[in-house]
Protein backbone atom coordinates (compact mmCIF):
# COMPACT_ATOMS: atom_id res chain seq x y z
CA UNK A 1 0.00 0.00 0.00
CA UNK A 2 1.67 3.65 -0.92
CA UNK A 3 1.33 6.32 1.72
CA UNK A 4 -1.54 8.74 1.37
CA UNK A 5 -0.84 12.15 0.44
CA UNK A 6 -1.44 14.99 -2.13
CA UNK A 7 0.41 17.72 -4.12
CA UNK A 8 -1.01 20.33 -1.55
CA UNK A 9 0.66 18.94 1.32
CA UNK A 10 3.61 18.46 -0.18
CA UNK A 11 3.50 21.92 -1.41
CA UNK A 12 2.28 22.89 2.07
CA UNK A 13 5.22 21.34 3.72
CA UNK A 14 7.87 22.02 0.85
CA UNK A 15 8.89 18.62 0.77
CA UNK A 16 10.10 18.11 -2.97
CA UNK A 17 11.75 20.42 -5.20
CA UNK A 18 15.04 19.75 -6.77
CA UNK A 19 15.63 23.52 -7.87
CA UNK A 20 13.91 24.54 -5.06
CA UNK A 21 17.12 25.28 -2.64
CA UNK A 22 14.74 25.40 0.82
CA UNK A 23 13.04 22.14 -0.05
CA UNK A 24 13.07 19.00 2.44
CA UNK A 25 14.22 17.29 -0.42
CA UNK A 26 17.14 20.30 -1.42
CA UNK A 27 18.18 19.94 2.10
CA UNK A 28 19.27 16.11 2.25
CA UNK A 29 20.07 15.76 -1.71
CA UNK A 30 24.11 15.77 -1.34
CA UNK A 31 24.55 13.50 -3.73
CA UNK A 32 27.23 13.31 -6.20
CA UNK A 33 26.06 11.07 -8.71
CA UNK A 34 22.73 11.32 -10.91
CA UNK A 35 21.84 8.16 -10.13
CA UNK A 36 22.10 8.50 -6.36
CA UNK A 37 19.73 11.78 -6.75
CA UNK A 38 17.45 9.71 -8.77
CA UNK A 39 17.25 7.44 -5.70
CA UNK A 40 16.76 9.75 -3.71
CA UNK A 41 14.03 11.25 -5.38
CA UNK A 42 12.37 8.06 -5.18
CA UNK A 43 12.63 7.72 -1.48
CA UNK A 44 11.10 11.24 -1.19
CA UNK A 45 8.41 10.50 -3.83
CA UNK A 46 7.15 7.14 -2.08
CA UNK A 47 7.61 7.17 1.83
CA UNK A 48 6.84 3.61 3.56
CA UNK A 49 4.24 1.71 5.27
CA UNK A 50 5.46 -1.40 6.94
CA UNK A 51 6.92 -1.10 9.53
CA UNK A 52 9.70 -3.87 8.66
CA UNK A 53 10.49 -1.65 5.80
CA UNK A 54 11.10 1.26 7.76
CA UNK A 55 13.14 -0.58 10.50
CA UNK A 56 15.47 -1.56 7.98
CA UNK A 57 16.07 1.36 6.28
CA UNK A 58 16.42 3.37 8.89
CA UNK A 59 18.77 0.53 10.12
CA UNK A 60 20.95 1.22 6.99
CA UNK A 61 20.93 4.97 7.65
CA UNK A 62 22.54 4.64 10.66
CA UNK A 63 25.06 1.87 9.59
CA UNK A 64 26.04 4.60 7.00
CA UNK A 65 26.21 6.88 9.49
CA UNK A 66 28.98 5.04 11.81
CA UNK A 67 31.30 5.11 8.73
CA UNK A 68 34.14 6.92 9.57
CA UNK A 69 35.57 6.79 5.51
CA UNK A 70 33.36 7.48 2.79
CA UNK A 71 33.56 6.00 -0.67
CA UNK A 72 35.60 8.36 -3.00
CA UNK A 73 33.44 8.40 -5.97
CA UNK A 74 35.73 9.48 -9.17
CA UNK A 75 33.15 11.27 -11.21
CA UNK A 76 35.51 11.27 -14.53
CA UNK A 77 35.59 7.55 -13.73
CA UNK A 78 32.35 7.14 -13.14
CA UNK A 79 31.54 9.00 -16.55
CA UNK A 80 33.78 7.29 -18.36
CA UNK A 81 32.68 3.84 -16.66
CA UNK A 82 28.86 4.97 -17.70
CA UNK A 83 29.62 5.63 -21.10
CA UNK A 84 31.86 2.60 -21.80
CA UNK A 85 29.39 -0.08 -20.09
CA UNK A 86 26.46 1.22 -21.84
CA UNK A 87 27.83 0.95 -25.19
CA UNK A 88 27.03 -1.18 -27.69
CA UNK A 89 27.58 -4.40 -26.70
CA UNK A 90 28.89 -7.52 -28.90
CA UNK A 91 27.65 -10.50 -28.64
CA UNK A 92 30.80 -13.05 -29.21
CA UNK A 93 34.66 -13.33 -28.37
CA UNK A 94 35.34 -12.80 -32.13
CA UNK A 95 33.27 -9.62 -32.79
CA UNK A 96 34.74 -7.96 -29.88
CA UNK A 97 38.21 -9.12 -32.17
CA UNK A 98 36.89 -7.44 -34.97
CA UNK A 99 36.03 -4.05 -32.57
CA UNK A 100 39.30 -3.38 -31.48
CA UNK A 101 41.45 -4.84 -34.74
CA UNK A 102 39.72 -1.83 -36.51
CA UNK A 103 40.57 0.78 -33.50
CA UNK A 104 44.28 -0.66 -34.20
CA UNK A 105 43.72 -0.08 -37.99
CA UNK A 106 42.67 3.29 -37.55
CA UNK A 107 44.99 4.27 -35.14
CA UNK A 108 48.03 3.40 -37.33
CA UNK A 109 46.35 5.78 -39.79
CA UNK A 110 46.81 8.56 -37.60
CA UNK A 111 42.68 8.42 -36.44
CA UNK A 112 43.34 7.46 -32.54
CA UNK A 113 40.67 8.40 -31.25
CA UNK A 114 38.32 5.83 -30.91
CA UNK A 115 40.88 3.80 -29.40
CA UNK A 116 41.67 6.24 -26.61
CA UNK A 117 38.33 6.56 -25.43
CA UNK A 118 37.61 2.38 -25.41
CA UNK A 119 41.09 2.14 -23.08
CA UNK A 120 39.99 4.90 -20.88
CA UNK A 121 36.67 3.24 -20.67
CA UNK A 122 37.86 0.21 -20.22
CA UNK A 123 40.96 1.67 -17.62
CA UNK A 124 37.76 3.79 -15.57
CA UNK A 125 35.46 1.01 -15.43
CA UNK A 126 37.96 -1.53 -13.97
CA UNK A 127 39.45 1.17 -10.97
CA UNK A 128 35.91 2.04 -10.72
CA UNK A 129 35.17 -2.09 -9.93
CA UNK A 130 38.17 -2.52 -7.69
CA UNK A 131 37.50 0.53 -6.00
CA UNK A 132 33.92 -0.58 -5.32
CA UNK A 133 35.13 -4.13 -4.02
CA UNK A 134 37.99 -2.55 -1.68
CA UNK A 135 34.64 -0.35 0.13
CA UNK A 136 32.50 -3.11 -0.09
CA UNK A 137 34.52 -5.24 1.83
CA UNK A 138 35.51 -2.88 4.59
CA UNK A 139 31.77 -2.36 4.91
CA UNK A 140 31.24 -6.12 5.17
CA UNK A 141 33.57 -6.24 7.92
CA UNK A 142 32.39 -3.21 9.70
CA UNK A 143 29.16 -4.87 9.36
CA UNK A 144 28.03 -6.15 13.02
CA UNK A 145 24.62 -5.85 12.49
CA UNK A 146 24.14 -7.65 9.40
CA UNK A 147 22.42 -4.77 7.84
CA UNK A 148 24.00 -4.82 4.10
CA UNK A 149 22.62 -7.98 3.32
CA UNK A 150 19.05 -6.66 2.68
CA UNK A 151 20.12 -3.99 0.39
CA UNK A 152 21.64 -4.14 -3.41
CA UNK A 153 24.87 -4.06 -1.83
CA UNK A 154 24.83 -8.34 -1.28
CA UNK A 155 25.78 -9.32 -4.39
CA UNK A 156 28.63 -11.40 -4.43
CA UNK A 157 30.15 -10.91 -7.42
CA UNK A 158 32.85 -8.43 -7.45
CA UNK A 159 34.70 -10.32 -5.13
CA UNK A 160 34.41 -13.78 -6.19
CA UNK A 161 35.49 -14.16 -10.22
CA UNK A 162 38.88 -14.68 -10.43
CA UNK A 163 38.56 -13.52 -13.96
CA UNK A 164 37.71 -9.84 -13.52
CA UNK A 165 41.00 -10.13 -10.87
CA UNK A 166 43.15 -11.48 -14.05
CA UNK A 167 41.34 -8.82 -16.15
CA UNK A 168 42.45 -5.75 -14.01
CA UNK A 169 45.75 -7.11 -13.77
CA UNK A 170 46.50 -7.43 -17.62
CA UNK A 171 45.60 -4.16 -18.36
CA UNK A 172 46.98 -2.28 -14.81
CA UNK A 173 50.69 -4.07 -16.54
CA UNK A 174 49.92 -2.62 -20.10
CA UNK A 175 50.11 1.36 -18.73
CA UNK A 176 50.84 2.40 -22.55
CA UNK A 177 48.73 0.40 -24.60
CA UNK A 178 46.36 -2.73 -24.10
CA UNK A 179 47.11 -5.43 -26.36
CA UNK A 180 44.83 -6.71 -28.96
CA UNK A 181 44.24 -10.06 -26.97
CA UNK A 182 43.31 -8.30 -23.64
CA UNK A 183 41.21 -5.19 -25.33
CA UNK A 184 39.01 -7.84 -27.15
CA UNK A 185 38.46 -9.40 -23.56
CA UNK A 186 37.34 -6.81 -22.11
CA UNK A 187 35.43 -5.49 -24.79
CA UNK A 188 33.75 -9.01 -24.65
CA UNK A 189 33.65 -9.64 -20.85
CA UNK A 190 32.64 -5.82 -19.72
CA UNK A 191 30.11 -5.29 -22.46
CA UNK A 192 28.33 -8.57 -22.83
CA UNK A 193 29.40 -11.82 -20.31
CA UNK A 194 29.31 -9.39 -17.23
CA UNK A 195 26.97 -6.52 -18.72
CA UNK A 196 24.57 -7.66 -16.45
CA UNK A 197 27.14 -7.87 -13.41
CA UNK A 198 28.35 -4.43 -14.12
CA UNK A 199 24.90 -2.65 -14.37
CA UNK A 200 24.56 -4.26 -10.44
CA UNK A 201 27.80 -2.57 -9.29
CA UNK A 202 26.89 0.78 -11.11
CA UNK A 203 23.70 0.81 -9.01
CA UNK A 204 25.60 0.00 -6.13
CA UNK A 205 27.87 2.95 -6.63
CA UNK A 206 24.48 4.85 -7.25
CA UNK A 207 22.85 3.12 -3.85
CA UNK A 208 26.38 4.55 -1.83
CA UNK A 209 25.98 7.69 -2.61
CA UNK A 210 22.44 8.50 -1.38
CA UNK A 211 22.87 7.30 1.72
CA UNK A 212 26.42 8.43 2.00
CA UNK A 213 24.45 12.06 1.16
CA UNK A 214 21.64 11.32 3.63
CA UNK A 215 24.04 10.05 6.59
CA UNK A 216 26.23 13.07 5.77
CA UNK A 217 23.69 15.63 6.47
CA UNK A 218 22.24 13.62 9.47
CA UNK A 219 25.16 13.87 11.07
CA UNK A 220 26.08 17.38 10.25
CA UNK A 221 22.70 18.61 11.96
CA UNK A 222 22.58 16.58 14.84
CA UNK A 223 19.10 14.88 13.26
CA UNK A 224 18.18 11.62 15.28
CA UNK A 225 16.49 8.20 13.76
CA UNK A 226 12.57 8.45 14.48
CA UNK A 227 11.37 5.16 16.09
CA UNK A 228 8.79 3.34 14.47
CA UNK A 229 5.92 1.38 16.16
CA UNK A 230 3.07 -0.61 15.14
CA UNK A 231 -0.32 1.37 13.96
CA UNK A 232 -2.12 0.13 16.43
CA UNK A 233 -0.62 1.66 19.48
CA UNK A 234 -1.48 4.81 18.04
CA UNK A 235 1.35 6.84 19.50
CA UNK A 236 3.32 10.18 18.09
CA UNK A 237 5.83 11.74 20.60
CA UNK A 238 8.05 13.91 19.30
CA UNK A 239 11.03 15.79 21.98
CA UNK A 240 11.73 19.28 20.90
CA UNK A 241 10.89 19.00 17.17
CA UNK A 242 11.98 21.87 15.53
CA UNK A 243 11.64 23.04 11.15
CA UNK A 244 14.76 21.71 9.58
CA UNK A 245 15.40 24.51 7.06
CA UNK A 246 14.77 27.41 9.37
CA UNK A 247 17.58 29.07 11.12
CA UNK A 248 17.78 29.00 14.85
CA UNK A 249 14.33 27.19 14.68
CA UNK A 250 13.23 27.07 18.59
CA UNK A 251 11.68 23.06 19.05
CA UNK A 252 8.44 22.27 20.79
CA UNK A 253 7.03 19.02 22.74
CA UNK A 254 4.07 17.13 21.30
CA UNK A 255 2.48 14.01 22.22
CA UNK A 256 -0.90 12.35 21.16
CA UNK A 257 -1.89 8.99 22.93
CA UNK A 258 -5.45 6.86 21.91
CA UNK A 259 -8.27 9.24 22.65
CA UNK A 260 -6.12 12.15 23.12
CA UNK A 261 -5.76 12.54 19.43
CA UNK A 262 -6.56 15.82 18.27
CA UNK A 263 -4.32 19.13 19.24
CA UNK A 264 -6.11 22.63 19.40
CA UNK A 265 -3.53 25.62 18.35
CA UNK A 266 -3.78 29.11 18.88
CA UNK A 267 -2.16 31.97 19.54
CA UNK A 268 -1.22 35.27 17.33
CA UNK A 269 -0.17 36.45 13.93
CA UNK A 270 3.34 35.40 13.38
CA UNK A 271 3.61 33.70 16.86
CA UNK A 272 4.66 30.52 14.97
CA UNK A 273 1.79 28.32 14.42
CA UNK A 274 2.27 27.59 10.80
CA UNK A 275 6.22 27.11 11.74
CA UNK A 276 5.06 24.23 14.58
CA UNK A 277 2.57 22.43 12.47
CA UNK A 278 5.21 22.09 9.66
CA UNK A 279 7.71 20.85 12.23
CA UNK A 280 5.60 18.15 12.99
CA UNK A 281 4.72 17.43 9.11
CA UNK A 282 8.25 17.58 7.58
CA UNK A 283 8.83 15.20 10.80
CA UNK A 284 6.19 12.85 10.00
CA UNK A 285 6.78 12.83 6.66
CA UNK A 286 10.41 11.45 6.63
CA UNK A 287 9.97 9.32 9.94
CA UNK A 288 7.82 7.10 7.24
CA UNK A 289 10.92 7.39 4.89
CA UNK A 290 12.94 5.66 7.46
CA UNK A 291 15.32 9.31 7.41
CA UNK A 292 16.16 10.98 11.09
CA UNK A 293 14.63 14.05 11.88
CA UNK A 294 14.78 17.10 13.21
CA UNK A 295 14.14 16.58 17.17
CA UNK A 296 15.54 15.41 19.77
CA UNK A 297 13.74 12.04 19.90
CA UNK A 298 10.60 10.82 18.07
CA UNK A 299 8.59 7.59 18.44
CA UNK A 300 5.89 6.90 15.98
CA UNK A 301 3.24 4.79 14.83
CA UNK A 302 3.09 3.86 11.40
CA UNK A 303 0.59 5.72 9.45
CA UNK A 304 -1.29 5.06 6.03
CA UNK A 305 -0.77 8.72 5.08
CA UNK A 306 -0.55 12.33 6.12
CA UNK A 307 -2.67 15.27 4.85
CA UNK A 308 -2.33 19.25 5.10
CA UNK A 309 -4.36 22.17 4.40
CA UNK A 310 -2.08 25.29 5.20
CA UNK A 311 -1.77 27.41 2.13
CA UNK A 312 -5.47 26.49 -0.06
CA UNK A 313 -6.16 28.95 -3.03
CA UNK A 314 -9.47 29.87 -4.23
CA UNK A 315 -9.34 28.15 -8.01
CA UNK A 316 -10.88 31.13 -10.69
CA UNK A 317 -10.85 28.78 -13.35
CA UNK A 318 -12.86 26.52 -12.02
CA UNK A 319 -14.74 29.57 -10.23
CA UNK A 320 -14.26 28.20 -6.71
CA UNK A 321 -14.15 31.10 -3.96
CA UNK A 322 -11.76 30.59 -0.98
CA UNK A 323 -14.10 29.25 1.23
CA UNK A 324 -15.77 26.83 -1.15
CA UNK A 325 -12.33 25.69 -1.93
CA UNK A 326 -11.66 24.90 2.15
CA UNK A 327 -14.48 23.38 1.82
CA UNK A 328 -13.42 20.61 -1.13
CA UNK A 329 -10.16 20.62 1.00
CA UNK A 330 -12.18 19.20 4.40
CA UNK A 331 -14.63 16.74 2.30
CA UNK A 332 -11.22 15.03 0.92
CA UNK A 333 -9.61 14.51 3.71
CA UNK A 334 -12.96 13.48 5.23
CA UNK A 335 -13.27 11.12 2.84
CA UNK A 336 -9.75 9.87 3.33
CA UNK A 337 -10.90 9.32 6.97
CA UNK A 338 -14.21 7.74 6.60
CA UNK A 339 -12.08 4.93 4.55
CA UNK A 340 -10.63 4.17 8.04
CA UNK A 341 -7.02 5.00 7.01
CA UNK A 342 -4.55 5.97 9.72
CA UNK A 343 -3.15 9.69 9.24
CA UNK A 344 -2.32 12.63 10.45
CA UNK A 345 -4.09 15.81 9.17
CA UNK A 346 -2.92 19.40 9.76
CA UNK A 347 -5.39 22.26 9.38
CA UNK A 348 -3.86 25.45 9.70
CA UNK A 349 -6.55 28.07 10.64
CA UNK A 350 -9.70 26.38 9.12
CA UNK A 351 -12.25 28.72 6.97
CA UNK A 352 -10.83 31.81 7.44
CA UNK A 353 -12.35 32.59 3.90
CA UNK A 354 -15.82 33.41 4.99
CA UNK A 355 -17.53 35.14 7.96
CA UNK A 356 -16.75 34.73 11.98
CA UNK A 357 -20.19 33.57 12.79
CA UNK A 358 -19.56 30.92 9.78
CA UNK A 359 -16.50 29.68 10.56
CA UNK A 360 -16.96 29.47 13.93
CA UNK A 361 -19.66 26.93 13.62
CA UNK A 362 -17.89 25.20 10.99
CA UNK A 363 -14.54 24.85 12.60
CA UNK A 364 -16.58 23.56 15.73
CA UNK A 365 -18.22 20.99 13.64
CA UNK A 366 -15.89 19.72 11.54
CA UNK A 367 -13.46 19.89 14.60
CA UNK A 368 -15.55 17.46 16.42
CA UNK A 369 -16.72 15.12 13.73
CA UNK A 370 -12.91 14.74 13.24
CA UNK A 371 -12.10 14.20 16.43
CA UNK A 372 -14.63 10.56 16.89
CA UNK A 373 -12.16 9.30 14.47
CA UNK A 374 -9.23 8.07 16.64
CA UNK A 375 -7.67 5.93 14.31
CA UNK A 376 -6.48 9.43 13.02
CA UNK A 377 -4.32 12.15 14.47
CA UNK A 378 -5.41 15.98 14.14
CA UNK A 379 -3.20 19.53 14.45
CA UNK A 380 -5.71 22.20 13.61
CA UNK A 381 -4.92 26.07 14.35
CA UNK A 382 -7.38 28.87 14.28
CA UNK A 383 -7.55 32.60 15.44
CA UNK A 384 -11.28 32.10 16.82
CA UNK A 385 -10.73 31.02 20.15
CA UNK A 386 -14.46 30.40 21.25
CA UNK A 387 -13.86 27.40 19.58
CA UNK A 388 -11.82 26.15 21.92
CA UNK A 389 -13.63 27.53 24.76
CA UNK A 390 -16.78 24.81 23.26
CA UNK A 391 -14.23 22.01 22.99
CA UNK A 392 -13.10 22.71 26.15
CA UNK A 393 -16.56 21.84 27.25
CA UNK A 394 -17.26 19.29 24.97
CA UNK A 395 -14.50 17.35 24.66
CA UNK A 396 -11.75 16.66 27.34
CA UNK A 397 -10.11 14.81 25.45
CA UNK A 398 -8.82 17.46 23.17
CA UNK A 399 -5.05 19.00 23.64
CA UNK A 400 -5.36 22.95 23.97
CA UNK A 401 -1.79 24.51 23.31
CA UNK A 402 -0.55 28.23 22.48
CA UNK A 403 1.91 30.34 21.05
CA UNK A 404 2.67 32.76 23.37
CA UNK A 405 3.04 36.68 22.88
CA UNK A 406 5.36 38.80 25.09
CA UNK A 407 4.85 42.26 24.93
CA UNK A 408 7.75 44.46 25.03
CA UNK A 409 6.93 49.07 25.26
CA UNK A 410 3.48 47.77 23.14
CA UNK A 411 5.55 45.67 20.81
CA UNK A 412 4.55 42.14 20.43
CA UNK A 413 7.52 39.42 20.60
CA UNK A 414 7.23 35.74 19.74
CA UNK A 415 9.28 33.30 22.35
CA UNK A 416 8.12 30.24 19.88
CA UNK A 417 7.50 27.59 22.58
CA UNK A 418 4.39 26.14 23.08
CA UNK A 419 2.56 26.01 26.22
CA UNK A 420 -0.91 24.69 27.25
CA UNK A 421 -4.35 26.63 26.90
CA UNK A 422 -5.67 28.68 24.86
CA UNK A 423 -4.43 32.16 23.74
CA UNK A 424 -6.68 35.05 22.63
CA UNK A 425 -3.83 37.48 21.79
CA UNK A 426 -4.56 39.45 18.50
CA UNK A 427 -2.16 42.16 17.53
CA UNK A 428 -3.58 43.15 13.93
CA UNK A 429 -3.81 46.72 14.98
CA UNK A 430 -0.48 46.76 17.18
CA UNK A 431 1.22 45.79 13.75
CA UNK A 432 -0.70 48.49 11.56
CA UNK A 433 0.23 50.97 14.38
CA UNK A 434 3.78 50.00 14.15
CA UNK A 435 4.46 50.24 11.04
CA UNK A 436 2.43 53.69 10.87
CA UNK A 437 -0.03 52.58 8.43
CA UNK A 438 -2.91 54.67 9.41
CA UNK A 439 -0.44 58.30 9.96
CA UNK A 440 0.86 57.69 6.38
CA UNK A 441 -2.59 57.38 5.04
CA UNK A 442 -3.58 60.17 6.32
CA UNK A 443 -0.72 62.59 5.89
CA UNK A 444 -1.48 62.14 1.96
CA UNK A 445 -5.26 61.84 1.83
CA UNK A 446 -6.92 63.95 -0.65
CA UNK A 447 -8.14 67.55 0.23
CA UNK A 448 -10.94 69.12 -1.45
Amino acid sequence: MSFITDIQTLKDLNILGKYRRDSIFSLYNQTSTFGGERLLEDMFQNPLTKLADIQQRGAVIAFFRQQKKPFAIDLDDLELAQSFANSYARNSYLASMFTVSRHTVLAKLGLDEERKHFESGVRALLRLLASLRDYLSALYAADQDQVLPYTPLNHSWLGNTAELTQLQQEVAQNERLIPLKVAAKCDYYLRHKWAAAIQDALAMVYYIDAYQAIAAVANERNFVPAIPCETDLQVLEVKNVYHPTVPHAVGNDLYYRNEENLIFLTGANMAGKSTYMKSLGIAVYLAHMGFPVAADAMRFSVKDGLYSSINVEDNIDLGHSHYYAEVLRVKKIATAVHKGNSLLIIFDELFKGTNVKDAFEATLAVTSAFQRHTNCQYLISTHIVEVGEKLQEDIPQVQFIYMPTVMKAQVPTYTYKSEKGISSDKHGMVLIQKENVLELLEKSRTKF
